[in-house]
């Protein structure tokens, strides 16, 4: 299915999701290793500086395309020689997912319509990244089914951080 299929899909409450238990934390590292070898071509860096074990209610098909969404966003939008760092942390009732790249960033004007289906940021990277500009409409979709947040801070640039938080499955303890 592509992604244009999948959102409209998803605006008529056509796409059902199995919830279960998804241990968030080995997604994470299936998806630490793919971004290093989409990295290795152009020679950046990939750190893991963090992943606790969490547990979150999900679809984990769906969980995976969204970490495989945002790691390729990172290496698309990184330059040659740069560094890309995941991290999943546990803050209280939440898991947060962090994934940031060293890059040409997104400008303060384009950053509110990231969100928004189609939109490219920057034309003069539309022309030599491919892409059909609905990656984080689908991104967002994902996270809000899951009861969550995303949001995106960039220093132009600089470094372009994509952080997720997620409700983690409450411990259940045995008597």
């Amino acid at each position: 299915m592509d992604n244009l299929t999948l959102l409209a899909k998803a605006d008529a409450g056509l796409m059902p999701l199995a919830f279960v238990p998804v241990r968030l934390d080995q997604l994470v590292r299936d998806i630490f290793a793919d971004t290093e070898m989409l990295a290795e071509a152009s020679g950046i860096r990939v750190e893991l500086t963090a992943c606790e074990s969490a547990t979150v209610q999900g679809d984990a098909h769906r969980l995976r395309q969204l970490l495989l969404n945002l790691a390729d966003n990172a290496v698309k939008y990184s330059e040659s020689g740069g560094s890309i760092a995941l991290a999943l942390r546990c803050l209280g009732g939440q898991v947060e997912f962090t994934i940031s790249n060293t890059g040409p960033g997104i400008s303060a004007e384009a950053l509110p319509r990231v969100f928004d289906r189609f939109f490219r940021g920057d034309p003069a990277h539309s022309q030599t990244v491919e892409g059909s500009g609905l990656g984080l409409s689908i991104a967002q979709w994902i996270v809000s089914a899951h009861k969550g947040t995303i949001k995106i801070e960039s220093v132009p640039s600089k470094q372009t951080s994509v952080t997720v938080r997620l409700p983690l499955v409450a411990e259940v303890k045995s008597a």
